[in-house]
């Protein structure tokens, strides 16, 4: 299983500017190419599967975007949190036909199949937890913000 590890300090971004998901991926696609997270099949790979499969959960207090793509992009696993300087509009997984407003994303690189999924109820069990949501929100530096995601309950339903 992959655990806390997989959550990467010199991944995560606060206060990140972008006006759409694909903007978000491009400019975090260059950080992962530069840390060996990814190779170049990334970015299309991203942005088609998002088109096609879009990963904003409509959860509450706010939604909350998980991307991810094939395991052939990924290199080393990773989690990426990031929280956006202002909301963007995102397909919402539940109906392709709607939109959420995001303003967190967690960016999601896992290149075995499977060994995600304890971690992923995790994460889901975390997003519907208000005085969690709220610490990632009212964090000041990407340290705190990074500290906030490591101080997530790490059990699941």
């Amino acid at each position: 299983m992959l655990g806390k590890e997989t959550i990467k300090r010199n991944l995560t971004r606060i206060d990140v500017s972008a006006s759409s998901c694909n903007e978000l991926f491009e400019k975090m696609n260059q950080v992962f190419l530069d840390g060996g997270y990814v190779n170049e099949k990334y970015l299309p790979t991203i942005e088609e599967r998002e088109s096609k499969y879009p990963t904003a959960l409509p959860v509450e207090p706010d939604p909350i975007a998980i991307p991810h793509t094939e395991a052939d992009a990924i290199i080393t696993p990773f989690i990426a949190p990031v929280r956006l300087a202002t909301t963007i509009p995102w397909g919402d997984m539940s109906d392709p036909t709607n939109t959420l407003q995001v303003k967190l994303v967690f960016m999601l690189g896992f290149n075995e199949p499977g060994a995600h999924i304890e971690l992923l109820q995790i994460l889901m069990h975390n997003f519907s937890r208000p005085d969690w949501v709220n610490t990632l929100y009212s964090a000041k530096t990407e340290d705190e913000f990074y500290q906030a995601v490591m101080d997530m309950d790490w059990s699941h339903d």
